[in-house]
């Protein structure tokens, strides 16, 4: 009986620092999951951050490139407005050319003939020819009378009657 009952006490006492040696590794195991999880929560933090951050700095970039679209967009809108006023002029002009009336009647603008656009410069040399010998009088006031009077252009008739 005796020797029972000591081996049940032996039985006991090892079975309790079985029990102990497992409630110690068990607290090293929790500690060590307490810190692996702070360790996640931080960095999950510090991600969510940079997240937040990221997402404002593209929201920024975002209305900046949505600002920048609408600004062309007025601006090319300017330009062909612009563009048609110049078309409107250049066509009245080629009909005062003619001795005909300015616009009888409205003109589609968006398809462009480019008959329409040709000019024809020749007049415009002796003018700024001109406008350069002028130019260079008022640059350089001691180059003698370089012929101040400006002179009628226009074309000559070649017929000789």
């Amino acid at each position: 009986k005796e020797k029972i009952k000591s081996l049940r006490a032996d039985d006991k006492k090892s079975k309790v620092e079985d029990i102990e040696t497992q409630n110690l590794e068990l607290d090293h195991r929790v500690t060590k999951l307490t810190t692996e999880n702070n360790h996640l929560k931080q960095t999950y933090k510090q991600l969510f951050d940079s997240i937040k951050s990221s997402r404002v700095q593209y929201k920024e970039q975002c209305n900046d490139l949505i600002n920048q679209v609408n600004l062309k967009s007025v601006e090319v809108a300017d330009l062909n407005a612009s563009l048609q006023e110049k078309v409107l002029v250049i066509i009245a002009l080629k009909e005062q050319l003619k001795g005909k009336a300015v616009l009888s009647k409205a003109v589609s603008l968006n398809p462009f003939d480019p008959a329409l656009l040709q000019v024809d410069v020749v007049p415009l040399i002796p003018r700024r020819i001109q406008e350069l010998l002028m130019i260079l009088q008022q640059t350089c006031p001691r180059i003698p009378n370089l012929g101040t009077t400006l002179v009628a252009i226009t074309p000559k008739n070649q017929n000789q009657q």
